[in-house]
Formats: C-alpha cells, sequence, structure tokens
C-alpha cells in the first residue's frame, strides 16, 4: 500500500511539467517528457557575431623612391577581419506580473533582461529571458511579447512548465536594446620582408610569413646578385636602384589601373 502512495504521489508532482510534445501526466512518459527543446544559446552572455567581412593592410608606398636600412621591413601585408558584433538584452518599460495558483513572477520596470538564446516550439521562435529566479525562464515571441507560461533548462534543453499564468497587463512587451561594436581581429594571414644588408656582392633579404593570429611563422631567406634592377619576393616586385651593407634605395613597383 505504501508503494502504491508513493507511487501516486510521483506522477502528481509531475503533472505540472510539459516538454516537447508530452505531458507527463496524461502519457506517464517521464524519460520521453524530460526531452523537450533545443536551445540555440547566444554566443557570449549578451553579445552575438553579426557578420565578418576581411580587412587588407598594405605597410608600403608603392611606386617612390625608398630607403630602408639595414634589418628594417621594406614592405608587409597583413590580413584582418572585421567582426561586426551586436548585444541583445531587453527592458521592462513598466511593472508587469505573471499570476497563477502558484508564487507570481514579478517584471520590474526599468529593469534589464538577459536574453539567453531562442528556441523552436511548435514552429515558433521563442525567446529565452532570465528572470529573478534562477529556476525560472519567462519566454517571450519574436516581437517580445511575453507568453503566459514560464521554462525550465535541464540538461541544455527547455522545458516548458504546464502552469498558465495571467499576464497583467495584458499584451505586455518587452522592449528590446540593441548595440553593435567593430573589433578587428588578430593577423588572419600576411608577410613582412626585410633588408638584411650586402655581404660578398650579395644583397640579403627575409621573408617572415605570420600564421594566424599573427605571433609565429616561418623565415625564408632570398638572396640575389646586387646589380640594379627588379627581384621578387612573395609576389612583391621590387626595383633595387643602389644597396650596400647599411642601406637599400629601391622602389616597390605595383600597377596603377
Amino acid at each position: 500500500m505504501k508503494a502504491w502512495k508513493t507511487l501516486s504521489m510521483t506522477f502528481c508532482l509531475g503533472g505540472c511539467i510539459y516538454a516537447g510534445e508530452y505531458n507527463l501526466l496524461s502519457t506517464g512518459n517521464v524519460l520521453a517528457g524530460l526531452s523537450g527543446y533545443h536551445i540555440d544559446y547566444l554566443v557570449t552572455k549578451d553579445e552575438r557575431l553579426l557578420d565578418s567581412e576581411p580587412f587588407h593592410e598594405t605597410g608600403f608606398v608603392a611606386n617612390k623612391l625608398l630607403t630602408a636600412y639595414k634589418g628594417y621591413s621594406i614592405a608587409n601585408m597583413r590580413d584582418y577581419l572585421k567582426n561586426y558584433y551586436i548585444q541583445e538584452a531587453i527592458v521592462a518599460p513598466s511593472n508587469a506580473q505573471m499570476v497563477s495558483g502558484v508564487s507570481p513572477a514579478d517584471i520590474v520596470a526599468g529593469k534589464k533582461y538577459e536574453v539567453i538564446g531562442h528556441s523552436k516550439v511548435k514552429g515558433q521562435t521563442l525567446y529565452l529571458v532570465a528572470s529573478d529566479n534562477p529556476n525560472d525562464i519567462f519566454l517571450t515571441n519574436e516581437n517580445y511579447e511575453l507568453q503566459p507560461y514560464l521554462g525550465r533548462i535541464r540538461n541544455d534543453r527547455l522545458i516548458i512548465l504546464d502552469n498558465k499564468y495571467i499576464v497583467t497587463p495584458e499584451g505586455y512587451k518587452f522592449e528590446p536594446i540593441t548595440k553593435s561594436r567593430v573589433l578587428q581581429s588578430d593577423i588572419v594571414s600576411g608577410f613582412e620582408i626585410k633588408f638584411e644588408g650586402v655581404q660578398n656582392n650579395i644583397m640579403r633579404f627575409t621573408l617572415m610569413e605570420y600564421d594566424a593570429g599573427g605571433f609565429t611563422g616561418e623565415f625564408k631567406y632570398y638572396n640575389f646578385e646586387n646589380i640594379p634592377g627588379i627581384v621578387e619576393i612573395a609576389g612583391v616586385k621590387i626595383k633595387v636602384f643602389n644597396a650596400s651593407d647599411a642601406r637599400l634605395e629601391y622602389m616597390i613597383l605595383v600597377d596603377e589601373k
């Protein structure tokens, strides 16, 4: 008899949870009912990457007579990414309350609420909004209109509670706050050419090819006979006018279209 009472209590408590297409009280399928809905979390706490675009930086002046000293750079090119981030949050324009047979859920005017992520529920996109109760999640539609039920996150799945609430005022909506910023990434790729002087009538150059991040790379060495003319390193055409062990007089040749 004690075993039957314990089992009955278990199913009664389970009746307040609804997840996916399952109502635990009607199906009795606890494991299936707790499967819930997939959550797409924001990339960071309240910021996500909106877009990225490549950015090319050239470190030389083309088609002009230049002078570089031994050990100094004569040309460099670096590729970056410009990352566009957007912050998404919502603010309560006025006080509101969700009331049911259990404790009410209050929303405080002027308070900023964090958007955690979103889920697809029966074809509708719902935003997950952190509440003051660490166990409960407010849910809104894509217009930030508060829905008359709460959710919980279990095992990174959205579980919708079966309790229905009355939202006061009716049709209450949060107001979105959107802030954006642009952040330049570390070096994605690139190179730097340095003049390393003249030895035994040989002009010496080094090429540093950057790895992603720009902190490490691979050195390559180039030697050319010390005579005026055009040499090419990493696709860069360098016209040499005069070179000594101390300095180089040169021009970076670029076709002007």
